[in-house]
């Protein structure tokens, strides 16, 4: 009986060596992935500061300005070129009438502006 015990006893501990040997080189593996990872988030961290300060180089208003006036032309806005909000003409909406026409509603703004009324579609 007693020999027994010991066999069993014997591959038990056996069997837990060989676990933890198996174990102790699978977290190894693990950490040397967890340092990879580390490692290329730097990498990836660094190269983002580099390209937000590049960014910050590359849209300088001095810069833009140089760039949009030489190749798209662009001028200064003059005092005379801005207008009010409520100087631009609200679009009409349409709504379905009766008989195939359609109603234009126009706000009161603009009112004086638009003598149409009624649109009628053609085809009905």
């Amino acid at each position: 009986m007693m020999k027994r015990a010991t066999i069993l006893w014997m591959l038990l501990a056996i069997t837990a060596g060989f676990g933890l040997f198996l174990l102790k080189y699978e977290v190894k593996s693990m950490e040397k992935l967890l340092t990879e990872i580390n490692h290329s988030t730097i990498e990836n961290l660094q190269a983002l500061h580099v390209f937000k300060a590049e960014w910050g180089h590359l849209n300088r208003p001095s810069r833009l300005e140089t760039l949009g006036t030489r190749l798209l032309k662009f001028k200064p806005v003059k005092p005379t070129e801005y207008v009010q909000i409520r100087d631009i003409p609200f679009r009409p909406q349409f709504q379905q009438g009766n008989r195939g026409t359609t109603q234009v509603n126009i706000s009161a703004d603009i009112s004086d502006q638009v003598d149409l009324l009624t649109v009628f579609r053609p085809g009905l």
